[in-house]
This record gives structure tokens, C-alpha cells and sequence, in this order.
């Protein structure tokens, strides 16, 4: 079993044989020989609440939250974490300031396989740009009778629940699914997220483009249908499914080791020109974040 580097990744492989008390917990994980309780229950609190994969039980014991184990638990084989591959068609790409969804898909991916898919179109409540129709081909006409997102939240936050969060630059659609949750039921989005962008810079070196196209096209994917919800997230779960086999063969085999992997120097973003220009002037401007 690979050692944990964090504090989380500590806790969760403690809980994996089953609930404890804060000291306890506290104990192990921090690696100090003495605390108080109420020191232990403040510091509990202050690292696990934040993360879903933890819940505090009535007796006031830390476990592990039923189905989010296989995601964290250093042990747990990669093959055995269950992803949900995430694609959003929006209005435009400014989550926080007016743009919505028109369009969601999740692929489930655990097992080396894509398990299930789900796809619906979402009435944005607010007119589709032209430009974004001629990239989409979702027209107002396509969603005016289709559900809202709060008619369709429920669906989403259950397949999203004890899933690793996956997008190709997962940024974009971690902001719009999770402003359309909380805008629609006050839940906010949490958890372990992947970013197949992020995998590509590490694993696809010699790849001089890591946009969804450019890695679909380098393993011999096919996207059935590009700009839309359903056909990116399928060719991003084939295109995950290839790389955590390469993973896998550079002697990548648990969620915590990919985590450190990803988060190396050549894991991070570079610097555009563009970047550069918005340090050296602080103007509003406008971004294409569509991968």
C-alpha cells in the first residue's frame, strides 16, 4: 500500500477499517501523542468538513461516506475508481455572471469500462447567443420545452455522488454544474475532481495540443458528435480510460499517486502570452475557455 502525503489522504486510509473518535483520528493523523477532545473535535472539523468523503456520525465518530472510499483510500486500485466524465454545453462562459447550461452528460467510468451514460438537454432560461448555436447546434427551439436544471439537478448531483469528478479542463465545467447546483438547491459541488487536460501535459508529452481533439485524434478516438454534451464526455472517457492505463504501466496505481503525479511542474498550466499581457495589464477581458 503507497504511503499518504496528506493529512486527508491519512485520515482516509484510517477510516478505511471503520469509524473513530476524534482523538483517536486526530492522533494518527496529525502524529501527536497527546490532545485534548476538544482540541481533536476542532481540529477534525476544521480538515475533514470540507471534504465529502467524510461525515461526522451523532456518537461525534469520523467514517468514511458510503461510496466515496474507493476514490480516496490510498490501497484502492485506479481501476476501481469511479469516475463521472463530465461535458456542459452553455450560453457562453461566464458561470457566475448570467451564462447557463443548455446541455449536461456524465459517462460513469470504474472498472476500465464506461458503465452508463446520461444526457439531457436543459432549458437555460435565457436566450442561446448566435455563435453559440452555430458551435453547438442547440438552438433555443431544441431546449424552450426541455426540463430546467433545477428539474434535473437531483439526477446530476446522484451520478456525481462518490465519483471523482472528470472534465477535459475540468475548471470550466466544475464552475457551471456547480453554480447551476447551488443556484437550484443550495448544494454546493465538492469532492476529488480530474482534470484529462492536466493528465495529458503529463502523460502525453511528445502531444503538442492538449485540446479534446488533438488527444481524441492521437489514440484513434471518435467523437460522435463535437460541441455536444454526450459525444465529449464518451470520447473524454475513452480518452481517460487510455490514459490511466498509461498510467497504470508507469507504475501509477492508486487515486493518491495520480494526485501527486498531476501535480508536478509539467502538470500545471504555462503561461500564455495572453496570461503574461493580463498580469502586465489588469484590463477586463474575455475568455474562450470551450476545449
Amino acid at each position: 500500500m503507497s504511503r499518504p502525503t496528506t493529512l486527508s489522504s491519512r485520515a482516509a486510509q484510517r477510516l478505511a477499517d471503520g469509524p473513530l473518535d476524534p482523538v483517536t483520528l486526530m492522533r494518527d493523523v496529525c502524529r501527536v501523542e497527546r490532545l485534548q477532545p476538544d482540541a481533536a473535535e476542532r481540529m477534525a472539523i476544521a480538515l475533514l468538513s470540507s471534504h465529502p468523503e467524510f461525515v461526522r456520525l451523532p456518537s461525534g465518530h469520523w467514517a468514511l461516506r458510503p461510496g466515496l472510499a474507493a476514490a480516496v483510500v490510498p490501497g484502492v486500485s485506479l481501476r476501481d475508481v469511479a469516475f463521472a466524465v463530465t461535458d456542459v454545453e452553455t450560453t457562453g462562459t461566464r458561470a457566475a455572471d448570467g451564462d447557463r447550461i443548455t446541455e449536461i452528460a456524465i459517462a460513469r467510468v470504474q472498472g476500465g469500462q464506461i458503465v452508463d451514460v446520461y444526457a439531457q438537454l436543459v432549458n437555460p432560461q435565457r436566450s442561446i447567443p448566435p455563435y453559440i448555436t452555430q458551435l453547438t447546434q442547440i438552438s433555443w427551439d431544441m431546449v424552450k420545452d426541455q426540463p430546467t436544471f433545477r428539474d434535473v439537478a437531483p439526477q446530476v448531483a446522484d451520478r456525481l455522488a462518490g465519483h471523482v469528478f472528470t472534465a477535459h479542463n475540468a475548471a470550466f465545467d466544475w464552475r457551471f454544474v456547480g453554480e447551476e447546483l447551488y443556484r437550484s438547491h443550495g448544494q454546493r459541488l465538492s469532492g476529488p475532481r480530474l482534470c484529462t487536460v492536466r493528465m495529458a501535459r503529463v502523460l502525453l508529452p511528445s502531444l503538442a495540443r492538449k485540446s479534446l481533439d488533438h488527444v481524441t485524434r492521437y489514440f484513434g478516438i471518435e467523437i460522435a458528435a463535437r460541441h455536444r454534451a454526450e459525444g465529449d464526455a464518451v470520447a473524454t472517457a475513452h480518452a481517460l480510460l487510455r490514459m490511466l492505463a498509461i498510467a497504470e504501466d508507469e507504475g501509477v496505481t492508486s487515486w493518491p499517486a495520480l494526485e501527486r503525479l498531476l501535480s508536478s511542474p509539467a502538470g500545471r498550466p504555462r503561461p500564455t502570452a495572453s496570461d503574461r499581457r493580463r498580469r502586465a495589464f489588469p484590463l477586463p477581458a474575455s475568455e474562450d475557455h470551450i476545449a
